[in-house]
């Protein structure tokens, strides 16, 4: 089996199978994006994960360790795929790892005429994902993605992440939902 079928094989076994796929391909990557509805597996939210970040080794890490990253809505906005996708291959386009507690702004083709500026990198918050061992001897790590406006990422620009969070918490802001409005209006 491949690395590829090992992480399909590793959300199906946690989530079932998906309900919709997408594929996106930008030069030589091809990050893929799975979507399942809301259910009691999924935490209550539509969930959409990357498939096939972890074909790629991270820049600067051990060749063994690889990432894949998902996000929550409600409702669902499919219109994640594509941004969540681009979150995915990032890595390799940036030369740079992602750590939780990182932020990605969004290029403006992305961000224009839709809330979405750019997304917080964190561990999960549970755990419904944990690292995957694959056959061959490599490990993947799944992150959250946290949507963010544009004023988020400049105040966590600024203040720093920590600060963003405790806004977020302090204001009870429901990341998850497709429809929220910034931390800051």
């Amino acid at each position: 089996m491949n690395q590829h079928q090992d992480v399909r094989q590793f959300y199906s076994s946690k989530l079932g199978e998906p309900v919709r796929e997408a594929l996106f391909i930008k030069g030589e990557y091809k990050i893929g994006v799975l979507k399942w509805d809301a259910s009691v597996a999924t935490g209550g939210v539509a969930l959409y994960a990357t498939l096939g970040s972890s074909d790629y080794p991270l820049p600067g890490r051990d060749l063994d360790h690889r990432q894949e990253f998902f996000i929550g809505f409600a409702p669902e906005w499919d219109d994640i795929a594509e941004p969540l996708a681009q979150l995915g291959s990032y890595a390799q386009y940036r030369g740079v790892s992602l750590e939780s507690g990182h932020i990605l702004r969004l290029p403006g083709e992305h961000a224009e005429g839709a809330w979405l500026g750019g997304f917080l990198v964190v561990a999960p918050y549970d755990d419904m994902f944990s690292e995957a061992a694959l056959a061959d001897g490599r490990h993947v790590e799944f992150l959250m993605a946290v949507p963010l406006y544009a004023d988020e990422l400049n105040f966590a620009a600024t203040y720093g992440v920590e600060a963003l969070r405790d806004a977020m918490s302090r204001d009870n802001i429901p990341f998850w939902k497709s429809s929220r409005q910034s931390t800051f209006r």
